[in-house]
């Protein structure tokens, strides 16, 4: 670990580690106390031994559903979240067939396992999908302790105009609750339509306009970015971290590859 600031990423990236590991395992507890069987493995196509029921046809030939599968494994989306997805074990043994799609957006349902070069791909994606999301909570709460100093940050005057003139959407698309947090505002949850806490809080004070003015630019930014932005990076989102980067803040590995994804598209000019 080369810089200190690092230290914050890995304590979040090892929370939220744990905190989807103690997911996993209460999801797991609980289907298994209802007499579930989970299972550690699903595949994609006639060599496996255990397939989703969406995969497969009844011996009747009816397509197969929830109802037919005689377990469950516990699949992990890009956010990291779990849910139990419907599965049959030995499912020729049990008189099912592959079912096959066709027409517009599918093709034919895989005819075997996934290769090593797609497991390899797939892993890099929910690996980075999960550090991104740890990203952003270290993220955001560093915008927050910048905002909460006695200065603003130097040139957060260009950093406002420019975000306005070269990317609308952060300042018409911002979420105020996020921007409000970054400002330290502090406010009551509400559940009513338009409720914006940081557009109330300007209309209470008029002292330190610029603070909510950085933090409605920068939740405008965030809005953008996604957990998948690694994937394909913007100059929107590389504006954005380059310019915290240059007031301080220590980008992870992942927010690398969004900000060095600039040098790799001058290049290719």
């Amino acid at each position: 670990m080369d810089e200190p600031d690092m230290l914050l990423h890995v304590t979040q990236q090892l929370r939220d580690k744990r905190d989807r590991a103690a997911a996993l395992a209460a999801l797991t507890a609980e289907l298994e106390s209802d007499g579930t069987t989970v299972v550690p493995e699903c595949g994609y196509g006639e060599d496996s031994e255990t397939l989703r029921v969406t995969s497969l046809k009844r011996a009747d030939g009816e397509p197969a559903t929830d109802e037919d599968g005689n377990a469950v494994y516990i699949e992990t989306d890009y956010r990291g979240q779990h849910s139990a997805v419907a599965v049959v074990t030995g499912w020729k043994d049990l008189g099912f067939t592959l079912r096959y799609y066709s027409g517009y957006g599918t093709s034919s349902a895989p005819k075997g396992p996934m290769t090593e070069e797609q497991k390899a791909e797939r892993k890099t994606l929910i690996e980075n999908n999960k550090l991104m999301q740890s990203a952003t909570v270290v993220r955001r709460e560093w915008v927050k302790n910048l905002l909460a100093k006695k200065q603003a940050p130097k040139g957060w005057q260009y950093f406002t105009v420019h975000a306005i003139t070269h990317h609308s959407e952060t300042a018409s698309g911002y979420e105020g609750k996020v921007a409000a947090e970054m400002a330290g505002v502090k406010f009551e949850e509400s559940n009513q339509w338009a409720w914006n806490p940081l557009r109330d809080h300007v209309a209470k004070t008029t002292t330190r306009p610029e603070f909510s003015l950085i933090a409605l630019i920068c939740a405008g930014y965030e809005k953008t970015i996604q957990k998948d932005s690694w994937r394909s990076p913007s100059q929107t989102h590389r504006d954005y971290l380059n310019q915290l980067v240059l007031w301080g803040y220590t980008a992870s590995e992942v927010e690398k590859i969004i900000i060095d994804s600039g040098e790799k598209a001058k290049t290719a000019e």
